[in-house]
Formats: C-alpha cells, structure tokens, sequence
C-alpha cells in the first residue's frame, strides 16, 4: 500500500552542527498518526487511522522508531536518529524498509498542540515523483517512569536452546522502548532465494529488577498478541539478553545492543 508506506522513505535526516552545541528541544514520546497527507504536482492522497491504518511513532531523547501497518496489510517501519531545534526535527536513517541501511535524509517542519503534533516534509521524491508529505500526530498518555531499558537497541545474538541443542538464529530485528511503551521490528529472509518479510509490533511494559512483562497489543503476526514474561540480564547500560521459553520447551535467548547516534 503505497499511502502509508511512503513513509518508509521519510524517517531520515542531516545532522546539524556548529562550534558551539546548540540547545536542542526534545521530541521525546509515544505518538499514534492521525492522518497522512501526499500532494503531489496533480494528485492528492489521504490516508487516515479511522480507516484501519495504524502507525505509531515513539521519540526517545535521541532515536525515532516508527511502525505502519496499513489497512490492505502491508507493513513499514524506520529507525535512526534525529536533532531538534526550533520547530525543526532532522532525521537520520539507520534503517527502514524502504532505503535499508542508506544515508539518506531529511527535514521536517515540526507544529506542536495540544493534541500532539504536526510534521511537514516538503519534498519527498518517489517513484520519480515529488510530494509533499503532511502528517497529524496524537499524542499517546503515559505516566510511566524511565526504566534502565528505555532506548532503541538492535539484536546481536538469538539463540534456541532446546535440551542440549543449540542453534543459532540471529537476524535483523530492532526494538524501542520508552516510558511504558515498546516496539519492535524485524526485515530479514530465511534463506538467500527468499524475499524479505517485515514483521512489527507494539505494546506497553513494565520492568522490576530482572523481570520484564510485555503486553502486546498490535502486531501483523497473527495470534501474536498478549503477555510475555521475560527474565532480563543486563551487562553494563548499552547491552542485555532476554530469556524466554515456550510450550515446546525451547528456550530462546536474545542479545541486544543499544543504539546510540
């Protein structure tokens, strides 16, 4: 669906600097997009949440992570860095499902309210076509605490452990999390003759000590959503390994390492 998957080619950005480091204004949240506007030079398209398209985006302090999954089911997701200085938001790519891992980026015009807010991309090139993109963001309440999790972090090591047997099954999956919401996302292919498959998710959590639950509430794999419970080893602040186990007695660990800018 080419109306919310244009953003799989939006969420990246130049770095702004100078001698002296500028203060910079925080985007940091949970946000739920509203509608998603592309006007082109003859042609203007409306995709809008009340018709079965959702996408959330989450701002940590220094990464924007953002999930879609469009009402025909097809599925995008973006993840980098940004600045943010005087209603100007610059997104760096790290990955999404559009470029992979290009440098490309751009800048966003930024409106805050109450609601939530606004943000303007002026021009966006695709399929050889300009657009200019405009989307409406509602802000998603949360009155959880910060948490030693919160960040953008990518796997480095998923390992199945059944009885004595190991195998290892690493691929390329990020996850986010920010004050009592999480997210995830996965763009591999189980073998070099397949094509890649996005898969996505979101939810809210909660974290004590070395205990982790999940409670997911939207993902595009089906029977995926609800509670996991999760036992969580840190080593130092910018890695972790979660353990879980299933009913066939497997028991899957996975590493993460933050992401940092």
């Amino acid at each position: 669906m080419k109306k919310i998957i244009l953003l799989g080619f939006v969420a990246s950005a130049l770095v702004i600097g100078c001698n002296q480091a500028p203060k910079t204004d925080s985007q940091a949240g949970v946000y739920k997009m509203d509608k998603q506007v592309a006007k082109g030079d003859s042609s203007e398209t409306t995709t809008l949440a009340a018709d079965g398209n959702t996408q959330y985006k989450i701002y940590t302090p220094g990464e924007y992570f953002y999930i879609a999954i469009g009402k025909d089911s097809s599925v995008g997701f973006g993840v980098g860095s940004y600045t943010s200085k005087d209603g100007k938001i610059v997104e760096t790519n790290i990955y999404n499902t559009g470029d992979r891992d290009s440098a490309e980026s751009f800048n966003l015009d930024i409106t805050k309210s109450e609601k939530g807010y606004t943000q303007v991309l002026n021009e966006i090139i695709v399929a050889g076509k300009k657009y200019k993109l405009t989307e409406d963001y509602t802000t998603v309440a949360t009155t959880a605490t910060a948490t030693a999790l919160d960040g953008v972090w990518k796997q480095s090591k998923n390992l199945n452990v059944t009885g004595t047997d190991t195998v290892e099954a690493t691929y390329n999956e990020y996850k986010v999390y920010q004050t009592g919401h999480f997210m995830w996302a996965a763009h591999n292919k189980a073998d070099t003759a397949a094509k890649y498959s996005t898969y996505v998710g979101h939810g809210t959590f909660t974290l004590d000590k070395d205990a982790l639950t999940e409670d997911l509430d939207l993902s595009n794999i089906k029977g995926a959503a609800g509670k996991y419970n999760i036992v969580v080893t840190f080593n130092g602040t910018d890695e972790y390994t979660q353990k879980t186990a299933d009913t066939s007695k497997v028991v899957n660990f996975k590493t993460y390492k933050r992401v940092k800018k």
